[in-house]
């Protein structure tokens, strides 16, 4: 049940973006659609006119303005075919995008989950059992209290949250991971300078981490939108050069493709 409303939250995210670039895309489409429709309307206009003259001396002239109209509709024509074979493309590179998020996002919750756990049983075993049971319970539910809100689409709660853990389990096995998080809930309210931010202060807090290979693909999304093309390619190719290993490599190989 977890799994499938995690799905649903981030399959809904997803959406959202995808619906606000689709969005903009449209307008912009509609555009240049109406002024090259309309050119063509105006051409076609001028051709029946012309064409509808009487033959007689200027047939000449006549005839080398009806060529002339109808080269300029089949120009026109082209434009209309480049502009629908651009859009196609970047919409088949934004849904790969945003699919490559959605699919990320739906494993990183299951295994930050798991690796949870894990830290909490690992802490466990190295501290006296009663004093450790105390501590980790707190430090485990303070995390998964901040996890859950983020699941459940509470964003601001979930920055709270996390922030909170960070500044109270500073050297907590997990406080990666939280931070981690917040860098995303941050994307997810389309504030992505602070998502940014806040993946880069990953980085460089905890560069031994697991989770900086992550950080840097989530970089690169904030990047993207950001429309700072080059400092997201960037981003990817040191990705892949030193964390060619790990999944976020091969995702970023993929998004490299996408940005060509």
């Amino acid at each position: 049940m977890r799994i499938k409303s995690v799905s649903r939250l981030v399959l809904g995210l997803i959406w959202l973006v995808a619906a606000s670039t689709a969005s903009a895309m449209d307008d912009e489409t509609t555009r240049r659609f109406a002024d090259i429709q309309q050119q063509l309307s105006v051409i076609n206009q001028r051709l029946s006119a012309l064409e509808s003259q009487p033959q007689g001396s200027g047939l000449l002239t006549l005839q080398s303005q009806i060529d002339a109209l109808k080269a300029e509709v089949s120009r026109l024509h082209g434009q209309l075919d480049v502009q629908t074979h651009d859009i196609e493309t970047t919409q088949k590179r934004q849904t790969d995008l945003y699919q490559d998020l959605d699919t990320r996002l739906r494993n990183m919750v299951h295994d930050d989950a798991a690796a949870a756990s894990a830290s909490a049983s690992t802490a466990a075993a190295a501290a006296p059992a009663s004093t450790a049971k105390s501590a980790n319970a707190g430090e485990e539910q303070s995390y998964q209290a901040a996890l859950a809100l983020f699941k459940q689409g509470n964003y601001a709660g979930a920055i709270t949250g996390f922030k909170q853990f960070v500044k109270t389990y500073p050297n907590s096995g997990m406080a990666p991971s939280a931070q981690y998080w917040i860098g995303n809930a941050y994307f997810s309210t389309k504030d992505f300078k602070n998502a940014l931010l806040t993946q880069k202060n990953l980085i460089s807090t905890y560069p031994a981490s697991a989770k900086v290979p992550d950080a840097m693909l989530n970089m690169s999304s904030a990047q993207i939108e950001l429309g700072d093309m080059n400092g997201a390619r960037k981003t990817l190719e040191t990705l892949v050069s030193k964390y060619a290993a790990t999944s976020a490599a091969g995702l970023a190989k993929k998004r490299l493709e996408l940005l060509k």
